[in-house]
């Protein structure tokens, strides 16, 4: 992901995941009856799902081999075959990563339990039955592409009452899934390296076509999700030809591949050349040798060097093209898309309640000279579109800028590429403002995953209206992994986008179609974007 999506990475764990270690099981499951599958791996044994007497949640499944000792930094390798009946009660391990300051907000714990060894999915199913048909929902977490798990959000349950089959994934973070190096690249038969986290994605998504049939669900009618980071690695496997055929429909909540540039392989290697000097090594270091440097010290050295930002990069396989150029010349997976923001992005990545240290500027120089340190030639453009009267004026008006600047520009852009390459597109403007301490943040970054998962917050504050706003947020995200379309009998009519009438369906207190807001101001944010592709030629 571009470092300017996600600022102060290691303090956005945007959807990070994991659950208690003293739980075993996820909410909404239960013990009783050990409902057994068959796989091409083996034979698993899940758990039955409270209230669905036909459901079943297999959590903990390996889907590749473990990326351990020769296995670091090399594409996902096949699952090897067990015997005997494997248990499949407990999540796996998250892949390796620090400790979050939004975790005791969004878990109320403090770490995860973390491993190299951590490439496992989940599955929830409303009906274990290979005739069942199943729609299919596969969802890759958020967390900047440095932290979280595929246990958080908790989507399977919810969704599963829905009709719908719901995997989760774990995929390599940080150094361990975007290390890049020339040595590796000539040890590969692709001539590649870095966008190991991607790879594993897209490992998984092939799991799903071999093996969902048996969890009753259908590999013809897949949809592919995600938040933040994670939504934008959905954004590149649409642009990636090796994703290619692997799911007919993407939902992408807040974050995007078309609005920014993304790291060139060359930039990669030099942010691993980085890491091998904090290691103490040398770029003629063999390969074997790093390899087997212990996990912890890969994790806390590259932790501690604040330059260091491990991403996915053009390299001429996995991306073989800047994505903001695939969806413009309308390469993309001809797929159908559900795209959106929420208003207030960026409050939350300042915010006390999460640990935020995003820096924020509090005066008018401070915002004049951010704006020339991101935008150049073009910061007094950006001035004029978000003007700020004063001192006091500053920080709403820049948390505007930059929620409109990060998220919302990129989110419109997607659904207009979408929409005139000819595939449906429907984008919305998430709305719905928590109370209590959450009051004053407005609708901030993540916040709908608690409606889809109907798991909340250690503070928020139940209001009477969250039911409403789960229902509908539920519905439409259902009718959409169904159909391709969120539209269904109970719910407000959502538009597709069309440059005839660019609508989005505002997600709030009130639903309805709304003009997309803000868009007059979109075309400074463009011109910027073209500019820097231009310069890439």
């Amino acid at each position: 992901m571009n470092s300017r999506k996600f600022p102060a990475r290691r303090a956005l764990s945007l959807a990070v995941a994991a659950l208690m270690a003293a739980l075993s099981l996820a909410p909404g499951v239960a013990q009783a009856h050990a409902p057994q599958v068959a796989i091409a791996a083996g034979r698993l044994v899940g758990a039955t799902l409270k209230g669905m007497p036909e459901g079943a949640a297999f959590l903990g499944i390996p889907f590749a081999a473990q990326p351990v000792g020769g296995l670091r930094w090399r594409a996902p390798q096949p699952v090897p075959h067990w015997s005997g009946v494997r248990q499949a009660t407990a999540y796996g391990p998250a892949c390796m990563q620090t400790p979050s300051g939004w975790l005791p907000e969004m878990l109320g714990i403090r770490a995860m339990r973390t491993s190299e060894a951590c490439l496992y999915l989940n599955v929830w199913t409303p009906r274990l039955q290979r005739s069942a048909n199943l729609p299919v929902f596969v969802w890759i977490h958020g967390g900047g592409n440095v932290e979280g798990s595929g246990e958080w959000p908790p989507l399977g349950p919810a969704l599963a009452r829905r009709g719908i089959v719901v995997v989760s994934l774990n995929y390599r973070l940080g150094a361990f899934g975007f290390f890049s190096d020339s040595a590796l690249a000539a040890a590969s038969s692709h001539h590649v390296s870095g966008n190991y986290g991607q790879l594993d994605q897209i490992a998984a998504l092939q799991w799903v076509q071999a093996n969902i049939r048996s969890f009753g669900g259908d590999p013809t009618r897949v949809t592919v999700g995600g938040q933040s980071s994670g939504s934008l690695d959905v954004c590149n496997l649409m642009a990636s030809p090796l994703a290619r055929g692997l799911f007919r429909g993407a939902i992408l909540q807040s974050g995007v591949c078309v609005d920014s540039i993304t790291p060139s392989l060359h930039d990669g290697n030099a942010m691993s050349a980085r890491l091998l000097q904090d290691l103490g090594d040398t770029s003629q270091t063999p390969l074997a040798k790093l390899r087997a440097i212990p996990a912890e010290q890969l994790l806390q050295t590259a932790a501690a060097d604040p330059h260091l930002d491990f991403e996915p990069a053009v390299d001429g396989w996995f991306l073989p093209a800047q994505p903001a150029v695939v969806f413009t010349h309308g390469k993309q997976a001809p797929i159908s898309v559900l795209v959106g923001s929420t208003k207030d992005e960026v409050t939350i990545f300042a915010s006390p309640l999460v640990h935020g240290t995003a820096y924020r500027p509090k005066t008018l120089a401070e915002y004049h000279q951010w704006l020339t340190r991101e935008f150049a030639r073009f910061a007094d453009q950006v001035f004029a579109a978000y003007p700020a009267a004063s001192d006091a004026a500053v920080p709403a008006v820049f948390n505007r800028m930059f929620t409109d600047y990060d998220f919302a520009f990129g989110a419109t852009l997607l659904a207009k590429e979408n929409a005139h390459a000819g595939h449906p597109a429907y984008l919305y403007n998430f709305t719905y403002v928590g109370a209590g301490p959450f009051a004053e943040l407005g609708a901030f970054h993540s916040e709908e995953n608690m409606f889809l998962s109907q798991r909340y917050w250690t503070s928020w504050v139940a209001q009477p209206s969250d039911r409403a706003m789960s229902d509908a947020i539920l519905g439409y995200w259902a009718n959409f992994i169904r159909t391709g379309s969120p539209n269904g009998s109970g719910l407000p009519h959502w538009p597709r986008y069309t440059a005839a009438a660019p609508l989005c369906e505002r997600l709030g207190r009130h639903i309805h179609p709304e003009p997309v807001p803000q868009v007059e101001h979109y075309p400074v944010f463009q011109q910027y974007l073209d500019a820097r592709l231009q310069q890439l030629h």
